[in-house]
Parts: structure tokens; C-alpha cells; sequence
């Protein structure tokens, strides 16, 4: 980790270096537990975001990555990629580097804390910072910096993130999530009317530390349970339930011990199972998949008294939703993802990204065939010649970060650390993580074949992917 250089100026600047972490993937991984951060600072007004042109709205592309929102967020002009996450209060700035110099002012030093850890973590606050995302501008925003430990989301999601947004842009604009076009759509207030919808729910928000809350019912084994559930854009599981027995919210009897995520303070483990059914309004998502994390992670973590869990983007990607902070509202409109089954992964394997490895390319450039070239003729036949260029790459290099108890992965006697070589015959380096998570989720009883690197040695398995609960 670089030391940062202050600049001894009235206006204490300083100059860090921010870089794009390099891709890295995790399909079920994403669950991002910073809805969860408890803020040790004095409270500093800021600006809100405005629309510059004089709309009524502006439309932005997103990249949906593992059901999550991705945004381009612009930083007194240095362009970086931040996660959307309904479940953050304050916007918060990571991946630390030395390429693209970002300029921050008006630094203090707080803490942060969050699932995973019981020390905070310290941190910076820099406000008077100029930040663009899409049509709108923020000329003064406030936003914490992560140094002494670095969050590095990007190795678990497979693209730069360099953040994570959420009330400082969810407060200003009535916001559309158009999870299947993966447009966002961020409207004015005052010029925003909700339409008629009969295919619609509209859910009432209450807010805590300005996050949004929602009050549903769900059927835990056979108990009618009212939950109080914090709407978490930025959570790729459907649900973080926290068991509470003295509410009737027990695990179910059919569940099993997994990694649930990473946290600012590091990995999380619990219980996964399912609920019976979760009622939206009048909608109904039924044998939905529930989380359950260890009661040990929730130790000194400042959140709504009367929290029951989360809800997270593998609901949300079910329907087009509306984010109404100011109008205390979220629509959801079931788009055509909402009757796909709930289903955990079925290898029981973490891939991560993990450094890169050198690959030789051999390209070939065919020659012109010319009948007046000498060389290009035998007896009278023109003979076809080709030369080769030699092409070094860098290309992703993937190890196996977690793996389930029992899993068929685990069972076919897979390892922590063990590198991919192949999947299905395909090279490991020309895949995504997605992809990756893709063919290790596939379908039940699917046959996968994995050669791994293990100790400089390949060694190759083979496991049939396996539906649980």
C-alpha cells in the first residue's frame, strides 16, 4: 500500500492513485455487507445532485453484473465504476492503486464497520468533490476512502469497482431500474407522476439512517412471519433473514453451512436454506432462498432495532423497480424474470480471480497467392505458403477461493488454492468469471470436467453438479 503525500496547503489537498482492479468474477459470492456500516463522523452539508441540461430525466446504461448494478461515476474527472447499492448510506471510495491520479480536499480521518469484523476499519472523508453521473452533477459531494483495508470488490465481480453509491443519488431523483435493458432512469421529483399499473405492487418505505425499509410477510417452515427487511440493491443473495427465535424466526430444519459473502472486515459464514413463500403486497415469490448469517457477524454492528434482514438484487432482478425516496414508495412491476426458480449454486466451488498468466498465440498470415512468384510454385501448381506471428498475452489466471462442506466439488476432491486449467475442455484464461459461474450452476446433474493446477502439478476431476434443499 502506497503512502499518501499530503500537500501542506490551506486547502490540505492530497493526491492518491487510483486503478481499475483487474477482472475478477464470484457468481454467488455477491453479497456486499456494507449496508451494515456504522459511520463515526459529524455530520457536513453537502449538494444534491442536478439534472444540467434542464430535463426532466436522464437515461444511463448500467452493466448488470451477477444481478448487480454497475454505474459509471465520474470523480473530479477521473471516470471510475461504482456499485449501486440501495442498502448504502454514504457513497464510499476504494481499490487503491498507482495509475489514474484522483485529487481529494478537505480530508478527515473516521471509521468505518461492518459484517465480517469486529475492529473498524479507518478511513478517509474528503468532501467538496465534483462528481458527474450521467446528465447530473454533484458539486460538492462527501464521500470515505477505505486505505489501510482496501475492499476489493473487483476480484470477486469480474470488473473494475472502485465504489459503491446509494443515498446520495437514491435521495435526489425518483429512480427506474430496468434490470432486462439494463437502463436506469433517474427523474425529477417534481415532474414525476406514477402511472396506473394493475400489474404493480406499491410497497410504503420507512428509513433508518436513510435507508429504506419495507414491511412484507414471509412463511418460515409453517409460521406467518412479518418481516422488516432493508431494500439492498447491492446484496446478490434474495434474502439475509437474522434469526430471532423470540420473533418465531428459526432456520429451517433443511439448510446447510456456507460462505455468505465478504464484509468490510472479511468473510462471512451462516446458514442457507429456504422460506416457503415471501409475500410482496399481492405478489407471491415462492421457495425463495434464505441466508442466515451466524449471529457472530451481527456483534457491534448499528442497525433499525426492528430489522429482521435484507432484501437483495435476486429479488429485485424479478421486476422493473422504482425508487421513490422522496415519495416514501417502491414499485415493482414483474418483468420476465419473475417466475424463474430461486436455486443456490450446485458445485459448492468460489472461483476468484487470481493474478494473470502469459499465453503464446500463434497467428498466422497467409501469403497472397501470385503465379508470377517463383516461390509460390511447384511443377507448374501454385503452392499455398503461410507465415506465423508469435503474440504474447496476459490472460486471467482463476483459483478456487471456497469451497461447501459435502459439495460435489469438495467430494471430488477439489482444494482451496487449486488453480483452473480447463473446464469442460474450454481454456479457463479465455472465460469470464460469469461464464465460469454459468457452467458451474448450470443444471442439475450436469457431468463437469475440471483440470486444475495444484503444487505445479495438473490434476484433473470430474463431479455432476447437484440441486440442494
Amino acid at each position: 500500500m502506497q503512502k499518501f503525500k499530503e500537500n501542506p496547503s490551506v486547502e490540505n489537498i492530497i493526491y492518491i492513485s487510483i486503478f481499475s482492479i483487474l477482472n475478477k468474477n464470484l457468481k454467488r459470492f455477491c453479497v456486499f455487507i456494507f449496508s451494515c456500516f456504522a459511520l463515526f463522523l459529524s455530520a457536513v452539508a453537502q449538494d444534491d445532485f442536478k439534472i444540467e441540461n434542464g430535463e426532466d430525466y436522464f437515461e444511463l446504461s448500467f452493466e448488470l453484473v451477477n444481478d448487480l448494478v454497475v454505474i459509471p461515476v465520474e470523480i473530479n474527472g477521473v471516470e471510475l465504476s461504482f456499485l449501486l447499492d440501495s442498502g448504502v448510506n454514504n457513497t464510499i471510495l476504494f481499490s487503491i492503486g498507482e495509475e489514474d491520479s484522483l485529487q481529494l480536499r478537505n480530508l478527515e480521518t473516521i471509521y468505518l464497520r461492518g459484517f465480517g469484523g469486529v475492529e473498524p476499519v479507518k478511513a478517509v472523508k474528503s468532501s467538496g468533490n465534483m462528481v458527474r453521473i450521467g446528465e447530473s452533477v454533484n458539486k460538492n459531494l462527501i464521500f470515505y476512502m477505505v486505505y489501510d483495508n482496501p475492499v476489493d470488490l473487483s476480484n470477486r465481480l469480474g470488473i473494475p469497482i472502485h465504489g459503491i453509491i446509494g443515498n446520495d443519488l437514491f435521495r435526489d431523483f425518483i429512480i427506474e431500474l430496468n434490470y432486462i435493458r439494463s437502463k436506469l432512469k433517474a427523474y425529477r421529483p417534481d415532474s414525476y407522476a406514477f402511472k396506473k399499473c394493475r400489474k404493480c405492487v406499491d410497497l410504503d418505505l420507512h428509513f433508518y439512517k436513510n435507508k429504506p425499509y419495507i414491511k412484507v410477510n414471509g412463511i418460515i417452515e409453517k409460521n406467518l412471519v412479518p418481516l422488516d427487511l432493508l431494500v439492498d440493491s447491492g446484496s446478490g443473495d434474495a434474502l439475509w433473514i437474522f434469526e430471532n427465535k423470540d420473533e418465531g424466526i428459526t432456520i429451517p430444519e433443511k439448510c446447510f453451512e456456507d460462505f455468505l459473502g465478504f464484509g468490510i472486515g472479511g468473510s462471512v459464514y451462516g446458514q442457507r436454506s429456504r422460506i416457503k413463500s415471501l409475500d410482496l403486497g399481492n405478489l407471491t415469490l415462492d421457495g425463495v432462498t434464505a441466508s442466515f448469517p451466524d449471529t457472530l457477524y451481527l456483534k457491534n454492528i448499528v442497525t433499525f432495532q426492528s430489522r429482521n434482514g435484507s432484501m437483495g438484487a435476486q429479488i429485485l432482478r424479478r421486476f422493473h423497480v422504482t425508487f421513490d425516496y422522496p415519495g416514501k414508495k417502491l414499485r415493482l412491476k414483474p418483468n420476465k424474470n419473475f417466475r424463474e426458480p430461486f436455486e443456490y449454486d450446485m458445485s459448492g466451488v468460489v472461483v476468484a480471480h487470481d493474478g494473470f498468466t502469459v499465453i503464446k498465440d500463434l497467428m498466422r498470415n497467409p501469403l497472397p497467392l501470385r503465379e508470377d512468384d517463383p516461390n509460390q510454385t511447384a511443377a507448374g501448381n501454385l503452392v499455398y505458403k503461410s507465415t506465423y506471428n508469435i503474440k504474447y498475452a496476459l490472460k486471467p489466471l482463476y483459483k478456487i477461493v471456497e469451497l461447501r462442506p459435502d459439495s460435489p466439488a469438495e467430494k471430488a476432491g477439489l482444494r482451496n488454492g487449486d488453480v483452473l486449467i480447463k473446464i469442460n475442455g474450454k481454456n479457463a484464461y479465455n472465460l469470464s468469471l460469469s461464464r465460469i459461474a454459468s457452467i458451474l450452476s448450470s443444471s442439475d446433474g450436469k457431468k463437469i470436467r475440471l483440470i486444475v493446477e495444484r503444487e505445479g502439478v495438473q490434476r484433473k476431476f470430474t463431479f455432476a453438479l447437484k440441486r440442494i434443499l
